[in-house]
């Protein structure tokens, strides 16, 4: 058993998540891109709308919503709904799951 990070979340904030993790995979290096295609797809797929993840993929989604959240204000748009996935995430707790 090893403790993982649980988000649940609903069909918008699971659509904002892909579409930030997707905006990310277009910037980052090719080595680096496999991995966040693989949390793209496992975000896409989470059962009940509950996205389990480990230290990584948690730093992962935290940069890409950061990432999308500065495009929305550079592009003089309101950030409300991303800041309240992002609070949402942040206070996401630790469960106990089988090792994948």
């Amino acid at each position: 058993m090893e403790k993982q990070r649980l988000f649940k979340m609903t069909d918008i904030e699971k659509n904002m998540l892909v579409r930030a993790l997707s905006d990310k995979q277009k910037r980052v290096s090719n080595d680096r891109c496999g991995e966040v295609q693989a949390l793209v797809e496992k975000t896409e797929q989470a059962p009940r709308n509950r996205l389990y993840m480990d230290e990584i993929e948690y730093q992962w989604v935290e940069i890409a919503l950061n990432d999308l959240r500065n495009a929305y204000l550079a592009a003089g748009r309101s950030s409300g709904g991303i800041d309240k996935v992002m609070l949402k995430l942040f206070r996401s707790h630790y469960k106990r799951v089988p090792a994948r």
